[in-house]
């Protein structure tokens, strides 16, 4: 009677664990498939992200031109008189690219003419961004502002090989 209870445990646990396994594998199965069906609905979105990231990419691997004669350029078509311009020291952004600025200050300007100038900026077909601007108007000229400080900064790719020789020159356990 003893091996007769045992074996119904036995049983009834081994059914027990048995379609508690199968319960969990149903559960990633039907969790996989929701994951699919979520891929296929954003395969657009993921597409048009791809898209905007290829694009992004290939800004950068255009090099930017010297920029103060592309902000000067710039800045005639504009209609706007570059008082000023300062170009400021090359320094590293990460280990994969280079960061350039120049500082220019502009005497007068209408505002329309300063927002025209900063579109033409931030439209170039490489990576270009304005990241300072200090602006006060002027007293007694309706519509002028003087532009004390803008800052225009460009980001160049550092080439592979010469981030591969940069390390090979760095001696073994040395600071970077």
């Amino acid at each position: 009677m003893l091996a007769v209870v045992f074996g119904a445990l036995f049983f009834a646990g081994v059914h027990w664990w048995s379609s508690s396994q199968l319960d969990a594998i149903e559960r990633d199965c039907a969790d996989t498939k929701e994951a699919l069906r979520m891929i296929q609905r954003m395969r657009p979105r993921i597409a048009a992200r791809a898209a905007r990231r290829d694009a992004m990419l290939l800004r950068y691997r255009n090099r930017a031109p010297a920029l103060t004669s592309f902000v000067e350029e710039q800045a005639r078509a504009a209609h706007v008189q570059v008082a000023e311009s300062q170009d400021r020291p090359h320094t590293p952004a990460g280990r994969r690219f280079t960061e350039r600025s120049v500082s220019i200050r502009l005497r007068a300007v209408g505002i329309d003419a300063l927002a025209d100038f900063m579109d033409r900026i931030e439209s170039a077909e490489f990576p270009v961004a304005i990241t300072a601007v200090r602006i006060r108007r002027r007293f007694g000229e309706p519509n002028r502002y003087d532009v004390d400080d803008m800052v225009i900064t460009t980001w160049d790719q550092v080439a592979a090989g010469a981030e591969r020789e940069g390390a090979a020159a760095r001696p073994a356990g040395g600071a970077p």
